[in-house]
């Protein structure tokens, strides 16, 4: 596992880096309290996909889509959601061919439906520090 201390200025070249070494398909879980910065890295890393559209946080929306190209980027937020069978009645193109997936608060789902999917999990050290382990 790795861990990086981040702060605000560091999360474009965090984004850079690890969309380099992610594989097409993918999914990417986001775990950390409420505050920690989930919405604001998976912002950074949909840009350095080459999205240009503002990127908004989908709770309300629990799922919001992206193209760029031949690739369709997911942000999920399953804040809202009670339970894993109302993720799963979502009927989300989990690993299908051209997709990312980067899923906040997805502690939600049991480690047997998440076997392939990296994880972020992100601290608050301090009001403009984070630690992000992967």
């Amino acid at each position: 596992m790795i861990t990086k201390e981040l702060k605000q200025e560091d999360l474009s070249t965090f984004a850079e880096q690890f969309i380099l070494d992610l594989p097409i398909p993918s999914i990417v879980g986001l775990r950390g309290t409420l505050g920690a910065g989930k919405t604001t890295l998976v912002q950074h890393l949909i840009r350095e996909l080459g999205v240009k559209e503002k990127v908004t946080s989908p709770t309300f929306n629990i799922v919001k889509s992206y193209r760029k190209g031949k690739l369709t980027i997911f942000h999920v937020d399953l804040y809202r959601l009670s339970s894993i069978h109302e993720f799963l009645d979502l009927d989300l193109p989990l690993n299908q061919k051209d997709t990312v997936f980067f899923i906040e608060w997805s502690d939600m789902i049991p480690n047997s439906k998440s076997r392939n999917w990296k994880f972020l999990d992100i601290e608050i050290i301090d009001d403009v520090t984070r630690k992000v382990s992967y």
